[in-house]
């Protein structure tokens, strides 16, 4: 038989299948990650230039690994056609996937930590939470250098054929990512449960029903996305370990870090809708108001029969949810919210019900 017309490898279409779904998949998460990204220009023009730029870099960082994965699947699938060495040989593109997803999921991890570190601050005490905070952190760059000597041993390598030599790297990299993202998702989905536990105190009854629906839908958000991220990091690993002489894991590795940039974008996003008024419900004699002030930021409050809730987001306080009584009048200072006639029971007047930081980001 010519060796020109013979059948291709067994594994040929584990190889360059899973590298065209993979190619797909990141296209489509980069045209989603471009109208997240606007969506978030538009809206929140006055947030903190640090957190635009973490948002612009890492969608700098998207454009650059689709430029990457776009070399690598041509090379596969164009140039290579036709070609059986094409099947293992890789290119430049190819080594750079560890290195954009090990730096963007530590980029979005360290963002939630720090989330999780404002939040937990306010409620927590503990040497627990210090504990888990640090472990967040410490899974997240041990990932991440994992994920760049991946990347800097695979260019050396560049043969599919020798990938067994990069599972003690791999292994880290994806194991811990998916370790640092049940950690954060823990976590926050602890704090926000204790802070919606709170509204459900005897005097708190019938006044907090808009705010323990936005505390419920923090937590379904936060579960979902960190079961996305995990998820995916775990599939990843899980194909690399079992089928490790094709390139079924391919599929989820050239996609994983625009999951992670694109979770990030869309928690961001998230905050347009909190501010939002929800007349759904409303109990007697409740009143409801939305504003919006270049001043003290968006501020939600629910008024019922003399009791003021007030969800606030300020330029430079997190959202703080207090209950004042009728005899006391709310002043905003500097995103504080402060009593004109302070009692001596204040502290059962003004309880702070939950420090929702992860939705300021404002100067």
């Amino acid at each position: 038989m010519d060796s020109s017309t013979a059948p291709p490898p067994g594994n040929a279409l584990l190889i360059v299948g899973p590298i065209l779904v993979g190619t797909m998949l990141s296209y489509m998460l980069l045209g989603i990650g471009i109208t997240q990204v606007y969506v978030y220009y538009m809206s929140f023009p006055n947030d903190k230039n640090l957190m635009k730029i973490s948002v612009y870099g890492l969608f700098f960082m998207d454009i650059l690994q689709t430029i990457a994965i776009s070399s690598s699947a041509w090379s596969f699938l164009g140039a290579g056609w036709g070609r059986p060495e094409n099947l293992h040989v890789t290119d430049w593109g190819f080594a750079l996937i560890p290195f954009f997803a090990g730096v963007c999921s530590a980029a979005v991890q360290l963002f939630f930590a720090w989330r999780i570190y404002v939040l937990g601050v306010h409620m927590s005490s503990t040497k627990s939470f210090w504990v888990v905070i640090c472990l967040i952190v410490g899974v997240s760059l041990a990932q991440a250098i994992a994920a760049i000597v991946t990347t800097i041993r695979w260019y050396f390598l560049n043969d599919i054929l020798k990938i067994q030599r990069l599972f003690g790297a791999v292994t880290v990299w994806l194991a811990g990512s998916a370790v640092a993202d049940v950690l954060i998702t823990i976590s926050m989905t602890y704090l926000i449960n204790t802070a919606r536990v709170k509204t459900r105190q005897p005097h708190f009854q019938g006044h907090a029903r808009h705010t323990e629906l936005l505390l419920s839908r923090l937590i379904r958000n936060t579960v979902e996305t960190g079961a996305i991220t995990a998820g995916a990091a775990v599939a990843d690993l899980i194909f690399f370990l079992r089928f490790s002489n094709n390139g079924l894991h391919l599929a989820v590795a050239f996609g994983l870090s625009k999951l992670y940039t694109n979770t990030l974008y869309a928690s961001l996003n998230t905050r347009a809708s909190f501010a939002r008024n929800d007349p759904k419900e409303p109990g007697p004699g409740a009143h409801h108001s939305a504003t919006r002030s270049a001043d003290i930021g968006d501020t939600f409050s629910h008024s019922t029969s003399g009791n003021r809730f007030i969800v606030s987001q300020s330029h430079s306080n997190p959202n703080v949810i207090y209950l004042n009584n009728q005899n006391q009048r709310p002043v905003l200072n500097k995103g504080h919210v402060h009593s004109s006639d302070r009692s001596s029971d204040d502290g059962q007047n003004m309880i702070p019900m939950v420090s929702i930081v992860k939705e300021t980001f404002r100067d």
